[in-house]
């Protein structure tokens, strides 16, 4: 009796840890965001711990039109200063630095704002961001205009 008992648990811990699994592989990306000719997807931002003043966001930027666009500026009520930064290593020595000026999306290209790369950088968090809430951000376009997006809040894209 006990070791039908265990096989039936094993069996039902198997089926459990499978269907957190694949929810968790199917979890749907959020929609895509289209504004003019630019479609936004990919969008988050990265969870932080207690007492960080700072944390990153994330997305793809394409430009679906015949002219380039540019990013003019980011902003967000969740941080005093949202900047556009570039993490890169040069001479064996990672560095960090914010981005001057507009970032221009191509005609027919994308632009992939990820981590260890050009990213949000949010500055002066008055309340970490924590998984399962979104960070509402503005991104002001030259052409698409101001595009109102909810980041939602994980650990990793892949979340």
């Amino acid at each position: 009796m006990l070791r039908f008992l265990t096989s039936r648990l094993a069996v039902a811990l198997l089926l459990l840890a499978a269907g957190a699994i694949s929810g968790h592989a199917l979890a749907a990306p959020p929609e895509p965001v289209t504004a003019g000719d630019l479609e936004i997807t990919g969008y988050w931002a990265k969870t932080m711990l207690p007492g960080q003043p700072s944390g990153g966001g994330y997305f793809t930027v394409t430009n679906k039109g015949g002219e380039p666009d540019r990013l003019m500026s980011v902003s967000s009520g969740a941080a005093g200063m949202v900047e556009l930064h570039k993490m890169e290593v040069v001479n064996d020595v990672m560095t960090m630095r914010p981005i001057e000026g507009p970032l221009e999306i191509p005609a027919g290209g994308s632009v992939e704002l990820e981590p260890g790369g050009t990213h949000l950088m949010f500055m002066h968090v008055s309340e970490p961001f924590k998984q399962g809430a979104t960070v509402a951000i503005t991104l002001e376009f030259e052409k698409a205009g101001k595009v109102a997006i909810a980041l939602p809040v994980k650990k990793s894209a892949a979340e």
